[in-house]
């Protein structure tokens, strides 16, 4: 650096005109504090650079004005040995006298296996030492320029002090202005929020009133949904009361229309009287026709037909248990209950400890003896013929299960009429058969019995009973197909868990439970239907 005895500006004295250097440091400083805090408290949006490059100085009050080239700051006697002794393999000749060649000889020598044991030491050493000695040069250098600088700054601050101010106020005004201009920007836009926001609250509270007016309106519209559909529950209601009530009517009708049809094919004109009672006699039936009944012994024997119901129809006690659900169809009846085809006797075993008087009646003689034997009252006689015996209007029940499919369909309904004639009012007929509308039962049931002639359809077999006379009429079904022998049992039927099925599956899965619901239907069904009160109505 060139040195320089003179000082970086105008003199400084206490002259008029002049300022004092310790005033200016003061000045800057004040203004340096002014701009920080403004600084710190938020970041300016404008901000003249060319006052971030003038401003980070700082001067302390009494500084001096620093001699431009000081040796003593750039250049010092340990730096210019430093650069001397930098370079440790240099090798330096003896300088002792008379063995200083001898000295050297022995360095020379000896070199070698000096580096065998320090050499890598060494050079790392005289790396460490050219790295130092240029930083500490480079160092000196950016001081040298650094110092440079500073005394051209200060040089121009003591020249022009109030610049510097005019300069400070420009870019602080400058500030100010931006600063102010971003606050309209951010109030401006804060104010445009607010107001978008008044205005959608505004249509939330419109929405929110639409939303009570039409829930309201909904309400309301439900509520005469529901007074319409009580309405209209009650016309079926009154109109189910009205068509039980018709229904009864009917039958009492029909009964009626049975008896008179009876009355006036036993009469006949007095003129033909003697021809009448030969034609009646004529056509009138046997006691006895030939039924399934009565060619039973012709095919079997008793103790054979036994063995065979032993054998297939089931275990006494699941026959038992199953038919315990029809004594409470006869529970407050007046007169006796006939059980046909009474065969071991279960039925009469549940209507003997219920309390119930009964009888049983079946074809089959070692079945009979074993119902004696159990201490019930049986008889062996073919149905029609006991129930063509007895008296009208004489029996509180008559009951009949498994038996009707040993009939022909010509003797259903001569059975229905007979037992709706014997009935007394109130008396119950219950009837249980088999399903045809299970396939199931059919191919496992149904056909394993050679004395089985034919199903009873539950809606022919209710037309039957309605025909009679009898009313009310219901059917209920019984003896559900086991899970394990549906398809529908099966886990392919149980959902997917194995995930999504293709639509070949699909359409598959729903034809099985189609012909799952039409080949396991219930198993058996009951019909019981009632001979009404004559003049009473439900």
């Amino acid at each position: 650096m060139g040195s320089s005895g003179g000082l970086r500006g105008p003199p400084v004295d206490n002259q008029e005109g002049a300022v004092d250097r310790d005033e200016v440091a003061r000045r800057l400083e004040k203004i340096r504090a002014v701009v920080r805090d403004e600084l710190a408290m938020r970041e300016p949006a404008v901000f003249d650079d060319s006052v971030r490059g003038e401003v980070p100085f700082h001067l302390a009050a009494g500084i001096g004005i620093i001699v431009s080239g000081d040796p003593e700051l750039t250049v010092t006697d340990e730096l210019e040995a430093a650069n001397q002794t930098a370079d440790i393999l240099a090798v330096e000749p003896s300088k002792v006298r008379v063995v200083g060649p001898v000295i050297d000889l022995l360095r020379l020598l000896g070199r070698p296996f000096v580096k065998i044991f320090v050499g890598g030491h060494l050079a790392r050493q005289q790396q460490f030492n050219a790295h130092a000695v240029r930083h500490m040069n480079e160092l000196g250098r950016r001081l040298e320029e650094r110092i440079r600088r500073l005394e051209e700054a200060i040089g121009e601050w003591s020249a022009n002090p109030g610049g510097i101010d005019a300069r400070v106020r420009r870019s602080l005004d400058s500030y100010d202005a931006a600063l102010r201009q971003r606050h309209m920007t951010l109030f401006s836009a804060l104010e445009e929020e607010v107001l978008m926001a008044h205005k959608a609250l505004e249509g939330l509270r419109k929405l929110e009133v639409r939303f009570v007016e039409r829930a309201q309106a909904i309400d309301r519209r439900f509520s005469e949904k529901d007074a319409a559909f009580k309405a209209t529950t009650d016309r079926f209601s009154r109109r189910e009361k009205v068509l039980d009530e018709v229904e009864g009517q009917i039958g009492e009708l029909m009964a009626m229309r049975s008896l008179l049809r009876k009355v006036l094919e036993s009469a006949s004109a007095p003129g033909d009287a003697e021809g009448g009672a030969t034609k009646a006699a004529a056509a009138a039936p046997p006691l006895t026709e030939p039924t399934a009944w009565s060619e039973l012994g012709e095919w079997m024997g008793d103790e054979d037909y036994r063995s065979f119901q032993n054998r297939f129809r089931g275990d006494p006690e699941v026959i038992t248990q199953r038919l315990r659900e029809h004594v409470a169809r006869f529970e407050n009846v007046g007169g006796m209950v006939a059980d046909l085809g009474c065969g071991r006797g279960e039925f009469l075993d549940l209507l003997a400890a219920a309390g119930i008087d009964a009888i049983g009646v079946e074809i089959n003689a070692a079945d009979v003896e074993e119902c004696r034997r159990r201490g019930h009252d049986a008889v062996v006689a073919d149905l029609f013929d006991w129930l063509g015996a007895q008296e009208n209007h004489s029996l509180g029940g008559v009951f009949m299960a498994q038996v009707i499919e040993h009939l022909v369909p010509t003797d259903w309904q001569r059975f229905v009429e007979l037992a709706a004639a014997k009935l007394e009012a109130g008396g119950r007929l219950v009837v249980e058969t088999i399903n045809p509308e299970s396939l199931y039962a059919l191919t496992r049931a149904y056909v394993i019995d050679p004395t089985h002639i034919r199903p009873v359809h539950p809606e022919l077999l209710s037309f039957l009973a309605r025909r009679a006379g009898l009313h009310p009429v219901e059917v209920e079904f019984q003896s559900p197909v086991p899970d394990e022998e549906r398809p529908s049992g099966l886990a392919f039927f149980q959902g997917s868990a194995s995930g999504e099925i293709t639509e070949e599956l699909a359409a598959l899965r729903e034809a099985l439970l189609r012909l799952d619901r039409m080949c396991c239907a219930p198993q058996e069904y009951t019909l019981q239907a009632s001979r009404p009160v004559l003049g009473a109505s439900d």
